[in-house]
């Protein structure tokens, strides 16, 4: 739980820094989220560390991203000179991601949908945010991977949140039975690869701590949002 905390920590401090206006147009998104997605009391004390704080917003073309940044420095963000997306607030890592790859050179293919989508989320009794629905953390976490995966499992942070959240949320198969089709279907098709993948199987037991029943669960919640859609 000491992840968590952090990290519902540092979404505070960014969403108190955005401001109500700004808020409204950015949804969280990435690792610092996982936590707030999962019931499951086991894997919440198995959540990583991260140092930033991920955010997408919509914005139109580079002036309008421009504009952007300049808000973000009234409210007391600072350039980051190392990463094109990033920026800093007291020394904490905040990367905000257009949904249109045009503006920076690169984005995530369902950054658009996954803003689209969000949904409110009391993170405390006065603050509210816009997050992800899980499907769309499933599936962020899927396309970054391809990007920059390496096929590799073992190594991926993105596969370790990925297999968080499986875990620790029994409702995950469910909700993304219910999701837009083609969302379904990309996230249904890239845990079917990840199956095939010879390394995944140690991956998923090293997610499940050498709990057997644990392990066993994991795969049965894997293999059955890997069937939907077909």
């Amino acid at each position: 739980m000491d992840a968590i905390n952090r990290h519902e920590a540092m979404l505070t401090r960014v969403a108190q820094a955005l401001g109500p206006e700004l808020l409204g147009k950015v949804a969280f998104v990435g690792g610092c989220t996982t936590g707030l997605f999962l019931t499951d009391a086991f894997t919440k004390e198995q959540v990583r560390h991260t140092d930033d704080v991920d955010l997408i917003i919509d914005v139109i073309g580079r002036l309008e991203w421009h504009q952007f940044e300049a808000q973000l420095r009234r409210r007391g963000f600072t350039d980051d000179q190392e990463v094109i997306c990033r920026m800093r607030l007291d020394g904490l890592k905040v990367d905000f991601m257009p949904s249109d790859s045009d503006i920076l050179g690169f984005s995530n293919r369902w950054y658009a949908q996954a803003l689209k989508t969000a949904e409110d989320y009391l993170l405390s009794e006065h603050m509210t945010i816009r997050l992800v629905t899980p499907p769309c953390f499933l599936a962020t976490k899927l396309e970054a991977y391809r990007g920059r995966g390496n096929n590799d499992p073992w190594n991926s942070h993105d596969i370790e949140d990925l297999l968080n959240l499986i875990d620790g949320r029994p409702s995950i198969i469910e909700e993304v039975s219910q999701t837009d089709s083609d969302l379904q279907v990309y996230i249904a098709k890239q845990l079917g690869e990840l199956l095939q993948n010879p390394d995944f199987e140690y991956v998923v037991q090293s997610a499940a701590l050498g709990e057997q029943d644990r392990e066993t669960l994991l795969f049965e919640r894997i293999e059955a949002i890997s069937q939907l859609g077909q």
